[in-house]
C-alpha cells in the first residue's frame, strides 16, 4: 500500500507498480481531487484497478504487508510520525522517506523514537526510514568506502549544487530558502530554522559511530557570496550586490577539530567561486567524499542526466527507489525499528533489463566440448 503522491511519492508509486515482486493493494491521498483516481493515472501509468482514497481506515482494513509512506513531513513532522505510528499499531510494516532524522534512529529525536517504537511493539510491525540525500548516498556509500580504510584522520562529504537555478528553477524557493537575490546579511532558511542540524546531524553521528569515534559536539558554520554584477539566471536576474551562492558545514568535533563533516555549496549559474572553497572538479550537482588518512582517497558521485523526455530529477527517482527496493527486506525483518541502513544483495532493484545472451563462438564450443 502507498501513501503520498507528490513528486517523489509518484516516482515511488510507479516503481511499486512496475516491480514484479510487489503488489499494490491501496493508495492513500489527502488531496480531494485525487480521491477515486486510479493509481496508475496518478503516476503516469496505465490504470491498474486500484483507486486512491482518503479513508485511512479503509486502506488499513485491506491488511497490506507494508505501507510505503511518502507523504510530506514539511511543517507537519509530528503529524507524519503519528500517521506512521497508526499503521504500525495496526500490524503493518512501514518504509518511509518522509522522516529524515529517523534514517539513523540512534541520533533521532527521542520522542519520535518513543512513538514509533511503542507503535511497532504494539502491532508487531517493522519500521525503516531511508531516502537519497540524506539517505543511501550519505550512509550506504561511505560505509562501503570505509571498508577499504585504514587510519582515518578525518571524513568529509561535500555536496554541490552549482547551477541550482537550472536544476530547480523556482524563484520563491531559491529566493527564500537559499537567499539568492537577497541582500547581504540574509540568513538562509535552512540555517535560520535549524534544518541543517535536524536533517544532517544523523549523518555526522552515523559516520562517527561506525568509525568508533566519540564526538565532543556538533558545530555549524556558514557564509554567503555576493555577486559583483547582475547575473542572468533561469530564475531571473540576480542583482549585483546580492547573494548568489552560499556554503554551510556541519562538523562533528573532537578537541575542537572537525573530524566528521558534511558541507554544502549552492550557487546560481556563473556565480563567482571563492578561492578558499574546495575545487568541485567536474561536479555541478553531486557529492564528493573525502577520507584523510592512510590510505586517503576522494570519490566523486554524480547522477547522469535524465533520459530524453524525462523531466524528473534523477536524484528524486533514486530517493524513491531507495525506499521501494527495501520493501521485501523490511517485510522479512523482525518487528521493531531497523536502526542501521539496509544494504547488500537483498536491497537492489528487481527491474534490471535482461541482456540477450552473447553468441557462442567456435572457441567457446571447443572449450565446453
Amino acid at each position: 500500500m502507498h501513501a503520498g503522491t507528490g513528486l517523489t511519492g509518484r516516482e515511488a508509486l510507479g516503481a511499486i507498480i512496475d516491480d514484479p515482486a510487489l503488489e499494490l493493494v491501496g493508495v492513500a491521498v489527502t488531496t480531494p481531487q485525487k480521491v477515486g483516481v486510479d493509481a496508475g493515472s496518478l503516476c503516469g501509468r496505465d490504470d491498474v484497478g486500484v483507486t486512491a482514497t482518503d479513508d485511512v481506515d479503509a486502506v488499513i482494513a485491506l491488511r497490506p504487508d507494508c505501507v510505503c509512506y511518502c507523504a510530506t513531513a514539511v511543517r507537519r513532522e509530528e503529524h507524519a510520525v503519528e500517521d506512521i505510528a497508526r499503521y504500525l499499531r495496526s500490524g503493518i510494516d512501514v518504509v518511509t522517506i518522509s522522516t529524515i532524522p529517523l534514517i539513523y534512529p540512534p541520533a533521532a529525536p527521542q520522542e519520535w523514537l518513543d512513538t514509533i517504537g511503542s507503535a511497532a511493539d504494539q502491532g508487531g510491525a517493522t519500521f525503516y526510514a531511508t531516502g537519497g540525500e540524506p539517505g543511501f548516498i550519505s550512509l550506504n556509500v561511505p560505509t562501503a568506502l570505509l571498508a577499504g580504510a585504514g587510519r582515518v584522520d578525518a571524513y568529509r562529504m561535500d555536496l554541490y549544487a552549482i547551477q541550482l537555478d537550472a536544476q530547480y528553477p523556482i524563484w520563491d524557493v531559491l529566493h527564500e530558502s537559499m537567499g539568492f537575490g537577497k541582500a547581504d546579511g540574509y540568513v538562509p532558511a535552512r540555517i535560520a530554522y535549524g534544518k541543517v542540524e535536524a536533517d544532517w546531524s544523523t549523518v555526522v553521528r552515523y559516520v562517527a559511530d561506525i568509525l568508533g569515534l566519540t564526538l565532543d559536539g556538533l558545530e555549524v558554520d556558514w557564509e554567503t557570496v555576493l555577486t559583483p554584477t547582475d547575473l542572468d539566471t533561469a530564475i531571473g536576474v540576480v542583482p549585483a550586490g546580492t547573494i548568489c551562492a552560499h556554503r554551510w558545514r556541519l562538523a562533528g568535533t573532537i578537541d575542537k577539530q572537525p573530524i566528521v563533516a558534511v558541507q554544502y555549496f549552492a550557487a546560481v549559474s556563473s556565480a563567482p567561486w571563492p578561492s578558499h572553497w574546495p575545487d568541485p572538479g567536474r561536479l555541478t550537482g553531486g557529492m564528493s567524499f573525502h577520507i584523510s588518512g592512510r590510505p586517503g582517497f576522494r570519490v566523486d558521485f554524480e547522477f547522469d542526466k535524465a533520459e530524453i523526455g524525462d523531466t524528473v530529477n534523477p536524484g528524486v527517482t533514486a530517493t524513491a527507489m531507495a525506499v521501494v527496493n527495501a520493501i521485501p527486506a523490511v517485510v522479512a525483518a523482525a518487528p521493531g525499528i531497523i536502526e542501521l541502513p539496509l544494504s547488500g544483495p537483498s536491497i537492489v532493484t528487481r527491474r534490471a533489463t535482461p541482456r540477450p545472451a552473447p553468441a557462442t563462438t567456435r572457441k567457446q564450443e571447443l572449450h565446453h566440448g
